[in-house]
């Protein structure tokens, strides 16, 4: 593991026993939401990109993307009040079934919410690793994929993040990685406090990578890990997670990143043979969707 760099990860993807599906379900996703024309390496509009299918986008989409731009342009925040109906209807010039249909389509991607009742309407807000989670196992299901393809592609990628992060990861976050892991030990016998401060640890240095992709993917895969796993995992199992962390953020403040990536790869391993060990009948089963 030491030596590698997100330049050369693919090379070492290829190297490991990671089942093919799953990685062709992410690729097929990614390709999914390509935005460059193939020929001239031009960025592509919306608009464009519905061309290049051949298929115009309707009325109630060209809406949808203007108010979607405008949310995550920064121009509406979570919890902003949208405009009411009759207001959109005037504003777009427009039906009101196809400010409806707008909306509806906001909704089903977690940019709105329509909240009932006297004073209710149209809601800005932001879409959940949750969502992105349950639209991944879609694809996993399509691949064939298993939970245990998920906790493989998940545990390569640790090493490699906590590399990225250690010489971008500030104090205030190790800090607050010490204190989830002291928080860990102090309450051993507090198993929703280890799940929240296990998350936590991870995810802060998901952030800390300075890398919005891996983040996301990070973070997808982690939900993903957390929803097939048991209700409890034993507390030595527990405490030794919590050590085998302390060594990672031990080398990440020391700011040595071939250390710190070795470490994590000695957890990730522990971590494999815990799963192949106690939990081989859940990992073995397919990813399952459901709405």
């Amino acid at each position: 593991m030491t030596g590698v760099t997100l330049a050369t990860f693919p090379k070492y993807v290829q190297s490991l026993s990671i089942r093919a599906p799953a990685w062709v379900g992410f690729v097929r996703m990614a390709a999914m939401h390509r935005t460059v024309d193939e020929y001239t390496g031009d960025e592509m509009t919306k608009d464009d990109a519905h061309r290049a299918t051949g298929r115009a986008p309707k009325m109630s989409e060209r809406i949808a993307n203007q108010i979607a731009d405008k949310i995550l342009g920064g121009g509406i925040e979570a919890g902003d009040r949208l405009s009411t109906e009759k207001e959109m209807v005037a504003e777009y010039g427009v039906a009101r079934t196809t400010v409806r249909e707008a909306l509806r389509l906001l909704e089903s991607r977690g940019l709105v919410t329509i909240r009932a009742g006297v004073g209710g309407g149209p809601v800005a807000c932001r879409p959940q690793f949750e969502s992105l989670g349950n639209t991944m196992k879609l694809f996993l299901q399509l691949e064939g994929a298993n939970l245990s393809d998920v906790i493989d592609t998940r545990l390569t990628l640790e090493p490699v993040v906590a590399q990225q992060a250690t010489p971008r990861i500030t104090d205030g976050q190790l800090d607050e990685l010490q204190a989830a892991l002291d928080s860990m030990r102090t309450q051993p016998d507090d198993y929703d406090n280890f799940i929240e401060k296990n998350a936590l640890f991870h995810t802060t240095i998901y952030t800390a990578s300075g890398n919005p992709v891996l983040r996301i993917l990070m973070e997808t895969l982690l939900l993903l890990v957390r929803d097939a796993e048991p209700t409890r995992h034993p507390e030595i199992t527990r405490t030794a997670a919590v050590e085998a962390q302390q060594l990672v953020l031990n080398a990440m403040r020391s700011r040595n990143a071939s250390a710190a990536g070795e470490a994590m790869e000695a957890f990730v391993h522990d971590t494999a043979k815990y799963y192949r060990k106690r939990l081989a009948h859940i990992i073995s089963e397919p990813v399952h969707w459901q709405l």
